[in-house]
């Protein structure tokens, strides 16, 4: 009977302790999306890019993984890998692999993903919204109009540009292999993948 006693006491005091925890963190997200409210597009991007790029970086999908998954059964693997913004059939994903860079010109690194799959990552100029939707670190509900929230690509693409590629353009050339974190769009009805466009959200020289 004691010992009865004891677990019963033991739940009945693990309930607060657990439904606080569950509070606070709510309570967190809701005071992130007010603090949000008095952000401008660049200070939004600012913060996520220092508080948030580290999970996603660290749940990106590994890319033999992501191909093997869309070959399998890509309508059930974009469901649960994929992010989608509105109705549609455009599914956007984070993915981290290696791959040799094969040539580069003035506007475009050009590599080879899973062996046959041509992909480009734009080198001075980006003008998606590919990164913006792929990260899912904005969501359009939050804001009062849509330019607000298409404002948000032209500060990410920025900062991508200055942060993540134009401090390593000189060494970007052919036969020199990368490892990258990136955001990749795909249509359930273009498949099988014959060319991809990649937006980095980090890049390391490897040799």
């Amino acid at each position: 009977m004691k010992k009865y006693l004891k677990i019963v006491l033991a739940l009945t005091a693990s309930i607060p302790a657990l439904y606080f925890s569950f509070y606070t963190e709510s309570l967190s997200e809701k005071q992130l999306k007010e603090q949000f409210k008095e952000f401008n597009p660049a200070q939004m991007v600012d913060y996520c890019w220092e508080h948030k790029m580290e999970d996603l970086v660290r749940n990106a999908l590994p890319c033999e993984e992501f191909f093997a998954g869309l070959q399998n059964d890509a309508q059930s693997y974009a469901a649960k890998h994929g992010k989608v913004l509105g109705i549609g059939s455009n599914y956007f994903f984070v993915i981290q692999a290696r791959a040799e860079i094969t040539s580069v010109d003035e506007q475009n690194i050009y590599l080879v993903l899973n062996k046959d799959i041509k992909s480009v990552i734009p080198k001075v100029n980006i003008f998606s919204n590919l990164a913006r939707d792929a990260s899912a670190w904005f969501s359009p509900d939050d804001f009062q109009n849509t330019m607000d929230f298409n404002t948000l690509s032209s500060y990410l693409n920025k900062k991508i540009l200055q942060e993540v590629l134009t401090p390593q353009c000189e060494e970007f050339k052919p036969g020199v292999r990368i490892e990258f974190v990136a955001a990749i769009e795909m249509n359930i009805n273009d498949l099988p993948f014959k060319e991809a466009v990649l937006i980095p959200y980090k890049i390391k020289i490897l040799a």
